[in-house]
């Protein structure tokens, strides 16, 4: 076919003609372009065409110079392909290579057929070391069953899925990842998966720092709850316990010696002497029982409770020590360290068993650095001071399960048949009255520590004082004003207070009170005065009477803790404080230094 018979037919229009494709569009199109670039060169043709050829060779290399210039306007198109390929290699790059997770192409067999940069950085390791590695080579052992469980859900569902596990990396601790993935094909029709994952190891920290301000938050509600429900205990159970020991005391009274009634007596008094004594370590487990602190060597104070530790215990239980010469030195109450100490040691030997166990004590000076943070309490502690004594005692026990570490310092809480649940309870009480802390270290079945931490005190230890006799000034005789609005308290205490000799004159209230004492104020020897009662309280009592009688002395009594109701600023003070319940001999010691009190101030 000669070039003539390729033309399209004139009557042919290629622009409207629906058979002609696209394609042969941008070919015609070209050519056209091509034709128009080559009519501007056909000057450029030899003059003496006619000795080369006849007009066919003209039309010929007409079609050579088209033909010539089509290839170089393809190669121009090649090259502007060329350069947008490239810009969109770099754009793939950045999109997946540099993505700021990890991207995975597995097989259906879970090994690595493509992995982007991230990934590759993610598992510390050459990206080219990756491919045809097993995913799972990568993941915790702990966690290798819940990749398979959720890989096999992906595999039998097709539906997406999405997990967390710990990964490991090369040279660094195992890391928390979130992993997104769902299945595709590749070229060949082959199943795939493709997965994305995310390094969530800060969320995951933030998420255990939350559960862990959780933990705390109930650990303060709880106390602070305990707080008000164990002060309205110890007004209200003290107050009836006031009534039934003075009536059990007056009752062994009027018994005979010896008596099997007398017994009985004696036997309930003792039960509500320790009742009373639960509401008292109520309030010592939650801080609010305040003793006087003094200079105190940590190590002297356990050496010296040692004999009675020791014969508390069975025989075969052995407490070994280490406790240094001299010192460390902390500013305490002695009678609550020792109490504290008991508790602990007592604790340990309940937790070794039937079996024969060593109990180790030492007591050594650590600084705020040294104080673990894990299972301490109180919980909302901090470590303020330069350095702390530490107290610690070892058990050779079974060990706390994790489950109850938590509650291990809840009141009445035990793991144990023998426990008695407030001995733990009662250490948490006293070091939170002394700005301590306690720290709790176990593995079950290799036993527990507990260590004690006391701010370390810069203090000179000093030698007790001779305890100086006091003369009682508990004489009977004279008027006494009794305020108590509680019915049953204020009867026996009458009644006590008669058998004492005094006269008694007795009000409901403050109000009451001080209109008695109006009448009466050159009759009344001392005052005794509840502090919670209704209309005025026990402190509005006391400053009206003094108005009316500066000198008068008065007894404040109360079933809350002594520190607490003298805490604060008070225009009047009492000359003694009465804590309920009280016993007979409590009763006499503080009308005793009432009197004393009030004749220093009257003078001689």
């Amino acid at each position: 076919m000669t070039p003539k018979d390729a033309r399209p037919s004139p009557d042919v229009d290629p622009a409207t003609d629906p058979v002609i494709s696209p394609v042969a569009d941008s070919v015609r199109v070209l050519r056209k372009r091509a034709e128009a670039l080559a009519g501007e060169k056909d000057g450029e043709a030899p003059e003496n065409l006619d000795a080369l050829s006849p007009e066919i060779a003209r039309r010929a290399l007409h079609e050579l110079r088209v033909h010539q210039i089509e290839l170089e306007m393809q190669n121009e198109e090649l090259r502007r392909t060329q350069e947008e390929l490239e810009v969109s290699r770099a754009r793939y790059f950045d999109l997946y290579d540099l993505a700021p997770v990890g991207y995975f192409t597995l097989s259906e067999h879970g090994l690595i057929l493509e992995a982007n940069l991230t990934a590759a950085k993610l598992l510390g390791v050459a990206r080219g070391a990756l491919v045809k590695q097993p995913l799972s080579r990568f993941i915790l052992g702990e966690d290798q069953e819940t990749y398979y469980l959720y890989r096999k859900a992906l595999l039998e569902t097709g539906a997406p899925q999405a997990w967390e596990l710990r990964v490991l990396k090369k040279d660094a601790a195992p890391f928390w990842v979130r992993v997104e993935a769902t299945t595709a094909t590749d070229a060949d029709g082959a199943l795939v998966f493709r997965a994305v994952v995310s390094d969530i190891t800060e969320s995951k920290r933030a998420e255990e720092q939350r559960a862990k301000l959780e933990v705390q938050n109930r650990q303060l509600q709880k106390a602070e709850g305990l707080g008000r429900m164990a002060a309205a205990i110890a007004h209200h159970f003290n107050n009836h316990l006031t009534a039934v020991m003075g009536n059990l005391e007056l009752s062994l009274d009027d018994l005979p010696r010896g008596g099997r009634a007398a017994g009985r007596v004696a036997d309930a008094l003792r039960a509500a002497r320790d009742a009373a004594n639960v509401s008292k370590l109520m309030l010592t487990y939650l801080g609010q029982t305040q003793a006087r602190h003094e200079p105190l060597d940590l190590s002297d104070l356990c050496r010296g409770s040692l004999p009675v530790l020791r014969s508390t215990l069975p025989k075969d239980v052995v407490i070994e020590t280490d406790l240094p010469t001299a010192g460390p030195t902390v500013s305490a109450n002695a009678n609550q360290l020792r109490q504290a100490l008991t508790n602990l040691v007592t604790n340990a030997w309940e937790a070794g068993g039937d079996a024969h166990s060593a109990i180790y004590l030492s007591v050594k000076t650590v600084s705020p650095a040294d104080i673990s943070v894990s299972h301490r309490f109180p919980v909302d502690w901090f470590p303020h001071d330069h350095g702390y004594a530490c107290l610690e005692v070892v058990d050779a026990g079974s060990g706390i399960a994790d489950k109850d570490i938590e509650k291990i310092f809840d009141p009445f809480f035990s793991s144990k048949f023998t426990g008695r649940g407030l001995g733990l309870a009662v250490v948490l009480g006293i070091v939170r009255g002394h700005r301590g802390a306690v720290m709790v270290e176990t593995e079950p079945g290799w036993g527990s520590t507990f260590r004690v931490f006391l701010p370390v005190s810069d203090q000179a230890v000093l030698r007790p004082p001779e305890q100086a006799s006091q003369s009682s000034e508990c004489g009977g005789g004279g008027t006494v004003l009794l305020v108590e609005d509680e019915p049953m308290v204020r009867k026996i205490s009458e009644a006590v207070l008669r058998s004492l000799g005094f006269a008694v004159l007795v009000a409901q209230d403050g109000v009451e009170a001080v209109e008695i004492f109006r009448h009466h104020a050159h009759e009344v020897r001392f005052v005794i005065c509840d502090l919670t009662m209704p209309r005025m309280n026990g402190w509005e009592t006391l400053a009206a009477l003094r108005g009316l009688a500066p000198g008068i002395p008065v007894i404040l009594a109360s079933g809350y803790d002594e520190a607490h109701v003298m805490a604060g600023d008070h225009p009047e003070l009492p000359q003694a404080f009465l804590s309920k319940p009280y016993q007979l001999q409590g009763l006499r010691d503080a009308i005793g230094r009432a009197l004393v009190h009030g004749k220093k101030l009257s003078g001689p």
